[in-house]
């Protein structure tokens, strides 16, 4: 027996139905007779030192039961593996160990001391059962004396839930079962906790107190660097310089920040606050003059790093300053009004160099108006999206809709007088409803040129529809006279798509657009509403008669209506009629398929019907 569990040992790395089979003769053999000390060491050993996943890991350790009673060594080798692998071990594979630890109390007495102080400790009132409690009190009545560890113990499970234990139980003195820790051991690990706690908070805000951001670049010798180093530049005498003024390099906590904030001395190059999020909040809340001297500054190095010396920095370098510009904008929830300028100028040669970043830029300029958006934005946007990759093509149109995003949020906020422009006083936002039609006017075309070009494929698909699902909740939370809708080519293309899942959102979207209309019908124009009802009906229509009703599109739909008679009949040569429906439709075949290999049969669309209004 012992030579036929050597050998399981060996096998038990192998995959599949050899690991389970030599898995289940040790688990038989270890809860029926128990393990021998040579075989508990190569198991162990096997747990400890192998790669293995936290589920095959937890089924050996059940498997680690003694024939008699556990060696030294091996309760040494477990404990130390646990307590020094703590913070790498599963949760569940640090359950099972502790458990484990508890469960040999019973079967090695020489060691219960020792445990019961772990248990101690480490036991929460949730995890007190009566199973315990009895347990404990059935190992109590087995001495003649009870020790004092186990008295301890139901003393502890007591003041958790006393009416689990009988009140006999008494209070115990801690000290007096368990030796307290040596004074000098205590000390030195509160002193080392204290260190640890204080190095975690250095490191979480250090980022935020570090000036010299593009000391580990790449920067091109002989070349300053492109964002300049904080500096002060006094004249006259020092007797007349404020007494309470600061440093920004006397600021190393968020409380000085805050305590200090008025009396800061702000350097002379204002780009140089870029370096941080103290420099971002620094920058938010100076003066007009201030903030007036870092626009100008900051587009004179924009224009002279990426337009007239365009080169002379690293692209690293150039990406990273581009980074801070973004994460101001984001520390004030607001665009920085002179990007506006340096974007018409940069975008117009179109080099597609930093365009993720500059995409990031462009979702904070709603300071703008819709001349400024669509002649000297949209329009470089546009010549750039025809000549961008698939991935890029997505990019341009997530930017977007963040763009239209903080419109609205930058409105509602605007409506409730909640929004107060911190950066050189920015005026309230232009009329939305114009602006919005001029933003999705534009990307409509763009999406449907994208999706011609790339043949309709599902992730630029997925992408538009995304758009339009994030849109139409923003309009309907909102009073603006707006209602965008999808054009044919994003509505048939998902109807027609493999993806169920595409399918699947296109007919939710429909319905959304049913949930919010009378809402917009009280605040809309009745000629512009009813016109978005009649294109609403046909794309539900369509697609309610091709999926119920072997109708693919009806005479008045949008897909065929520019197709000729010639190329109709030959569409319906091809049983277009029922290979769209809800039965056949190749976006749920697969699905079926599964459904039907389950058990569920699927033949009708009556049992489609039944299925969808029971599921779904």
């Amino acid at each position: 027996m012992v030579r036929k569990l050597k050998l399981l040992l060996i096998f038990l790395l192998a995959k599949g139905a050899d690991y389970d089979i030599c898995l289940s003769t040790l688990q038989d053999e270890s809860a029926s007779r128990g393990l021998d000390d040579d075989i508990l060491e190569q198991l162990l050993n096997v747990i400890i030192h192998t790669d293995l996943g936290a589920i095959k890991r937890v089924s050996l350790i059940k498997c680690l039961i003694p024939r008699y009673k556990l060696s030294e060594e091996i309760v040494k080798t477990i404990l130390t593996w646990c307590f020094s692998s703590l913070n790498d071990l599963p949760f569940t594979v640090g359950v099972i160990v502790i458990q484990w630890i508890i469960g040999n109390l019973i079967l090695n007495l020489k060691y219960a001391c020792i445990y019961s102080r772990l248990i101690y400790v480490l036991t929460k009132p949730e995890d007190v059962s009566r199973r315990d409690v009895t347990r404990l009190l059935i190992l109590q009545k087995s001495y003649s004396k009870p020790p004092t560890h186990i008295v301890a113990l139901l003393s502890l499970f007591k003041s958790y839930k006393p009416e689990l234990v009988p009140e006999k139980i008494e209070s115990v003195n801690i000290e007096s079962v368990w030796k307290p820790i040596p004074e000098v051991i205590r000390l030195a690990l509160e002193d080392a906790r204290d260190r640890a706690e204080i190095q975690q908070s250095c490191q979480s805000i250090q980022p935020f107190f570090k000036w010299n951001v593009m000391q580990n670049l790449n920067v091109k010798k002989r070349t300053k660097a492109l964002l300049p180093s904080v500096g002060y530049f006094h004249m006259g005498s020092s007797i007349f310089k404020d007494k309470d003024a600061k440093s920004i390099f006397d600021i190393n906590s968020i409380e000085e920040l805050g305590k200090y904030h008025q009396n800061v001395e702000l350097p002379c190059n204002a780009v140089s606050l870029l370096a941080n999020m103290i420099g971002y909040h620094l920058l938010t809340y100076s003066d007009f003059q201030y903030q007036s001297r870092f626009s100008y500054n900051l587009y004179n190095t924009l224009t002279r790093a990426f337009i007239l010396e365009n080169g002379k920095f690293s692209k690293e370098e150039m990406d990273k300053f581009l980074t801070m510009t973004i994460e101001f904008s984001r520390y004030m929830q607001e665009g920085i009004l002179i990007v506006k300028l340096f974007f018409d100028e940069y975008l117009y040669y179109n080099s597609g160099e930093h365009l993720p970043r500059l995409l990031d830029l462009l979702q904070w300029m709603t300071s703008i108006s819709v001349t400024e958006l669509r002649e000297n934005i949209l329009i470089h946007v546009q010549n750039i999206f025809y000549e961008s990759s698939l991935n890029m093509k997505c990019e341009i149109i997530r930017s977007l809709q963040k763009l239209i995003t903080n419109f609205f949020v930058r409105q509602e906020l605007e409506e409730q007088n909640q929004y107060a422009s911190s950066f050189l006083q920015q005026g309230r936002l232009e009329d939305l409803a114009e602006i919005i039609p001029v933003i999705t006017t534009i990307l409509e075309n763009l999406i449907v040129c994208g999706l011609n070009i790339h043949n309709y494929n599902v992730i630029l698909l997925s992408e538009c529809l995304a758009f339009y699902e994030e849109i139409c909740t923003l309009e309907s939370r909102s009073h603006v006279l707006s209602w965008t809708l999808p054009p044919p080519a994003v509505i048939y293309g998902a109807f027609i798509t493999k993806s169920c899942a595409i399918l699947s959102r296109i007919c939710r979207l429909l319905l959304r657009y049913r949930e919010m209309s009378p809402q917009l019908r009280q605040i809309m124009p009745s000629d512009i509403y009813e016109e978005k009802i009649r294109i609403i009906s046909i794309y539900a229509n369509d697609i309610y008669k091709a999926l119920w009703y072997d109708e693919p599109f009806s005479e008045n739909g949008n897909l065929l209506k520019n197709f000729s008679k010639k190329v109709r009949s030959d569409l319906r040569d091809c049983d277009l009629e029922t290979l769209l429906n809800i039965s056949n439709h190749y976006a749920i075949l697969a699905y079926r398929c599964t459904l039907s290999k389950r058990g569920l049969k699927i033949n009708t669309k009556e049992v489609n019907i039944k299925i969808s209004i029971t599921n779904f």
